[in-house]
C-alpha cells in the first residue's frame, strides 16, 4: 500500500512538472493568438470604415456638414471614433481631394503657365479631418491649416501657387494627367487596449482607399 501511494505521488509530481514545462510555451502561444485576433479584427473594422468613407466621398457627399460627419461616426463608433469630441476619439478619418494642375486649371486660378508654380503638379484642393487629427498625419501632404476653409476647400489661387498644397506620394500610386482628380480616404485607429506584454504590438492600424 505504501509503495502504491508513493508511486501515485511520483506520477502526480511528474505530471505537474510536465505541465509546467509545456505551459511555458502554450500560454504565450495562446495569449499571442488572442492578441493577433484582436489586431486582425481591428484591421478589418478600420478598412471597412475607410472604404465606406471613400465611397461616399467620391460620390460628392459633403463631409463638412455635421450631419454627414455623424454618419462616419456611426460607422466607427464601435472602435472609438468620435467626430464631435475629437480629443476623446481613438481614431481619425482624413479625406483629401487631389487635382493635377494643367493649363486650364492654372487659368481657372487667374494664372498663366509661366506664373503658375504648381503647373504639372498634383495639388490638394480639399482636406477634411474627422476625429483626433494628432493621431496621424496624412501620407499625401499637409497644407497650411490657415489655407483650409470651413468647408475643407482651398482657394484656387493658393493651391496653384503654394508649395505646401502639393500632394506627396500620389505620383507613385496613380498616373495623373492635366485636370485629373483623385479622392482619397485615410483612416487610422489606435490598437486595441488589451495587449499581451512582450508580444509584437502595433501602435495602431492605418488604411487608405483611392478613387
Amino acid at each position: 500500500m505504501t509503495r502504491t501511494r508513493m508511486h501515485n505521488r511520483r506520477r502526480k509530481g511528474n505530471s505537474i512538472v510536465e505541465f509546467a514545462l509545456v505551459s511555458v510555451f502554450l500560454v504565450p502561444l495562446l495569449l499571442g493568438t488572442v492578441n493577433v485576433g484582436l489586431t486582425l479584427g481591428r484591421s478589418i473594422q478600420v478598412n471597412q470604415v475607410c472604404r465606406d468613407a471613400g465611397h461616399m466621398y467620391v460620390r460628392q457627399v459633403d463631409f463638412s456638414k455635421p450631419q454627414n460627419q455623424n454618419v462616419i461616426q456611426r460607422l466607427g463608433e464601435n472602435i472609438g471614433l468620435n467626430v464631435n469630441s475629437p480629443n476623446a476619439s481613438k481614431g481619425v478619418v482624413v479625406l483629401t481631394r487631389i487635382l493635377y494642375m494643367g493649363q486650364t486649371e492654372c487659368a481657372g486660378a487667374g494664372l498663366t503657365i509661366t506664373n503658375c508654380p504648381n503647373y504639372h503638379q498634383p495639388v490638394i484642393t480639399q482636406r477634411i479631418v474627422m476625429g483626433k487629427s494628432s493621431l496621424r498625419a496624412s501620407d499625401f501632404g499637409s497644407p497650411t491649416p490657415a489655407l483650409i476653409g470651413s468647408d475643407g476647400n482651398i482657394q484656387p489661387i493658393d493651391y496653384a501657387k503654394l508649395s505646401s498644397c502639393r500632394a506627396s506620394m500620389i505620383a507613385t500610386l496613380l498616373q495623373m494627367t492635366d485636370g485629373d482628380q483623385a479622392y482619397i480616404a485615410e483612416t487610422y485607429f489606435e490598437a486595441p487596449e488589451w495587449k499581451f506584454p512582450g508580444s509584437y504590438e502595433l501602435t495602431g492600424t492605418y488604411s487608405r482607399a483611392i478613387y
